[in-house]
C-alpha cells in the first residue's frame, strides 16, 4: 500500500502485475480515489474480453461511416476517461495493431477515432494490469518492447492472497458487510474455526475466490449467527471438537500421543530452540525452499517465518 500511496498523488503510469484474481482493479480504483483525479471518471476496460476487431473502436472511438454499421460517431474509452483514469486490464492480451495505437496515445496524449483524420487531445492517467509475464511476451513477439517501456514506469506487484494471510480477516469482514446487506441477512461475523480454515486454505483463485466463499457463507449461515467452517467449505470433513484455551478462544484439542512426542524430544536431547530450528529446516526442505509454503505448513505467515530464521541466524553469528 505504501507504493500505491506514493504513486497516487502523481500522474505516473502504473503497471499492476500479479496472478488472476488478486484484486488488480481494486488497487486501480484505490489509486484513482487517493489521487488528484478522484473527482474525474474511472473507466475500466478488460482488453482480453474485447474482440480483436472491436478493441480499437472501443478504446479510441469511431466516426460515422468508418465501417458498415457505424451509423453515428462514438467516443472511445480514452475520451470518456478525460480528466480521470483509464484502467486497462489484461493489457498483455491486447492485439498488436491496438498496441501500436496505444503507444502513440501514451506518447502524444492524443487519440484519433477510427475513420477520422484529426487528433483529439485527452488528459488521461493510464493504469495497466496483467497476469502475463510481459518480458516473456516481448521475447515471443506478442508484445511491443517500446510499449512495455511506456507502461512499466512504476510497476507494482500485487502478491497472491496466500502470501498475505494477514489480509484475509479484514477482507472477509468487509465482504461480509457487503453481502449481508446485498442479501438482507444479519450475519454476526466469522467463527474462530472458519478463520483458521481460511488461513490454511491455499487460495488458488485469490481475492475473487474469497469473494465467492464469503457470499456462499453469508447465504448458508442462519441469520443472526456467525459463519462457520461448514458454511464456507462444505466438502471438508467435520473437524475434531475444539476446546477453549486459557485465552478464551477456540483451539484444537491436545494430541492424543503428545506424551510419546515429548519422550522422543527428550530422547534426542532437543531443547525448544533446537526443536524449532529442526521444524523450520524440515518444512523448508519439504517445500523445496519455498518460504510461503513452508510458513503455511507451520501455521505462520511468510513474514513471521522470515523473522524467526533471521533471528536464529543472527543469534548463531553472535
Amino acid at each position: 500500500m505504501d507504493l500505491l500511496r506514493k504513486a497516487a498523488v502523481t500522474q505516473v503510469t502504473v503497471l499492476l502485475t500479479g496472478e488472476t484474481g488478486v484484486g488488480k482493479e481494486r488497487f486501480a480504483r484505490a489509486l484513482h480515489a487517493l489521487g488528484p483525479r478522484a473527482a474525474g471518471p474511472f473507466i475500466a476496460v478488460n482488453c482480453a474480453a474485447l474482440p480483436a476487431d472491436l478493441i480499437e473502436s472501443e478504446l479510441f472511438g469511431v466516426e460515422r461511416g468508418a465501417y458498415t454499421g457505424a451509423h453515428a460517431a462514438r467516443a472511445g474509452r480514452f475520451e470518456r476517461a478525460d480528466g480521470g483514469t483509464l484502467f486497462l486490464d489484461e493489457i498483455g492480451d491486447m492485439p498488436p495493431a491496438a498496441q501500436a495505437k496505444l503507444l502513440r496515445v501514451l506518447q502524444d496524449g492524443e487519440v484519433e477515432r477510427l475513420g477520422g483524420n484529426s487528433a483529439r487531445r485527452v488528459d488521461v492517467r493510464v493504469v495497466a494490469a496483467t497476469h502475463v509475464d510481459l518480458e516473456e511476451a516481448v521475447a515471443q513477439g506478442r508484445f511491443r518492447r517500446d510499449l512495455l517501456y511506456r507502461l512499466n514506469v512504476y510497476p507494482i506487484r500485487i502478491p497472491p492472497l496466500r502470501e498475505r494471510l494477514e489480509d484475509i480477516e479484514p477482507l472477509a469482514r468487509h465482504l461480509i458487510r457487503r453481502f449481508a446487506a446485498q442479501h438482507g441477512k444479519h450475519t454476526i461475523g466469522l467463527s474462530d474455526r472458519a478463520l483458521d480454515a481460511m488461513r490454511h486454505h491455499p487460495w488458488p483463485g485469490n481475492v475473487r475466490e474469497l469473494e465467492n466463499l464469503i457470499e456462499r457463507g453469508v447465504i448458508r449461515a442462519p441469520s443472526g449467527t456467525r459463519i462457520d467452517v461448514e458454511h464456507l467449505f462444505p466438502a471438508l470433513a467435520p473437524a475434531a471438537e475444539a476446546v477453549v484455551g486459557s485465552n478464551g478462544r477456540l483451539q484444537p484439542p491436545p494430541c492424543a500421543d503428545i506424551g510419546t512426542l515429548f519422550d522422543e524430544i527428550q530422547r534426542r536431547g532437543l531443547d525448544l530452540s533446537r526443536l524449532e530450528q529442526a521444524l523450520i529446516d524440515e518444512a523448508l526442505q519439504r517445500a523445496g525452499g519455498n518460504l510461503t509454503s513452508a510458513a503455511r505448513s507451520l501455521g505462520l505467515t511468510r513474514a513471521q517465518l522470515r523473522y524467526r530464521r533471521a533471528h536464529r541466524d543472527g543469534g548463531a553469528n553472535e
